[in-house]
């Protein structure tokens, strides 16, 4: 099982909304496949570099709408 689903499991077991599960998944999801892009993997803890590379990411990605 991944994180994004072990999540997800989590999620619902503390009773979040359907709609909220669905967001908070996929934010996790797309931030896995991000750092698979860039060749990263995820070892189930979160590091510095990886949070600020990913918010540079949205940031520009988002700027370009």
């Amino acid at each position: 099982m991944g994180y994004a689903e072990k999540f997800r499991r989590y999620l619902v077991e503390d009773g979040k909304s359907p709609s909220t599960i669905t967001s908070y998944v996929g934010d996790v999801e797309g931030f896995l496949c991000y750092l698979e892009y860039k060749g990263g993997q995820f070892d189930g803890q979160l590091r510095r570099f990886y949070v600020t590379s990913y918010k540079q990411h949205l940031v520009f990605a988002f700027s370009l709408d």
